[in-house]
């Protein structure tokens, strides 16, 4: 009885469980990311748009989109890596841009 195996799932369903379980990780590894101060996790436009692989004036439109989160203290408008990083973990537009 021991050696008995039950076939009760699809392969669609084996892959819908496993992607389910790998975003469930994704998001516990990005909460638990702590390493980066808050200095370091800082990003001005010209090093996000750098980071991000486009230029500038796309990261404005993305801005202006919603696409991108970001941070305004005064005048000055900045971006945390640790958000670049989740957006193009969940965005294939983004990795597509970086690559």
């Amino acid at each position: 009885m021991g050696n008995v195996l039950f076939y009760t799932h699809t392969k669609e369903d084996l892959k819908r469980a496993v992607k389910m379980v790998l975003e469930e990780l994704r998001k516990t590894e990005y909460i638990q990311e702590t390493s980066l101060n808050p200095e370091e996790d800082r990003l001005t436009q010209k090093e996000a748009a750098k980071f991000l692989g486009i230029s500038v004036t796309s990261l404005i439109s993305w801005k202006k989109k919603k696409i991108v989160p970001y941070y305004q203290i005064g005048r000055s408008i900045f971006y945390s890596k640790k958000e670049l990083l989740d957006l193009a973990r969940k965005n294939a537009f983004v990795r597509k841009s970086r690559y």
